[in-house]
Parts: structure tokens; C-alpha cells; sequence
């Protein structure tokens, strides 16, 4: 399974990862995951293979452009373990599918 994992850690953890399941988890001593991130603090981080940032503003609709970023990557489902209990469609695991999980970021949270 290929799924976005939301990280609440304070800064600078990112936003999550995308986490494929079939893949080592480390690979030359980094996380074997795509960082993604957003804000004006553009950055890489070097724990991971790859860091995808999206520059935004305070205001600025980044949210679309992250879903579409993760239907590109083969995403399917999303774990948000915040999310699990505050919305009905998770699986008993916290997982979301995407289209769900991209609905509630939409229609709740980011307008």
C-alpha cells in the first residue's frame, strides 16, 4: 500500500510522509519516504530520500495542489490519527481513503 501518513510532530517534521508499504523503510540511511511540506520556509530534509515543499502563504489554497500531488504518487489512503476521531470513514485502523480524506480537508478544514 502506498498511503500519506499526516505527522503532528512540532516543525520540522513536515506535514507526513508518503510511506510505501513494499519499500524498506531506510535506504542509505535516510527514511525510504517522500517528506511533504508547505509554508514559505522552503527546505529540504536530509533524513528523507526526498522532500516535496509547497510554497504558500498564510493564505493561499495549497491544499488542492498537495491532494494532486498525492494522486500523482500512487497514494490510495491517508492515516490521520487526529482525523479518526473527529470524522466517521476510517477504517478501524485510522486509514482514510483518499478521496475521503481529501473531502474532509476540503469541505471542513481548509475553507
Amino acid at each position: 500500500m502506498k498511503y500519506f501518513s499526516i505527522d503532528y510532530r512540532s516543525p520540522p517534521s513536515g506535514m507526513g510522509q508518503i510511506i510505501d508499504t513494499d519499500k524498506p523503510k531506510m535506504v542509505g540511511g535516510k527514511w525510504n519516504y517522500i517528506l511533504v511540506d508547505y509554508g514559505t520556509d522552503v527546505h529540504d530534509d536530509a533524513s528523507y530520500v526526498e522532500t516535496k515543499y509547497f510554497y504558500s502563504k498564510q493564505d493561499d489554497p495549497v491544499m488542492p495542489q498537495i491532494i494532486q500531488y498525492l494522486r500523482e504518487q500512487g497514494v490510495t489512503h491517508v492515516y490521520d490519527g487526529e482525523l479518526y476521531y473527529e470524522f466517521d470513514g476510517a477504517d478501524e485502523d485510522g486509514y482514510f481513503t483518499l478521496d475521503q480524506w481529501a473531502e474532509i480537508m476540503t469541505s471542513h478544514l481548509w475553507t
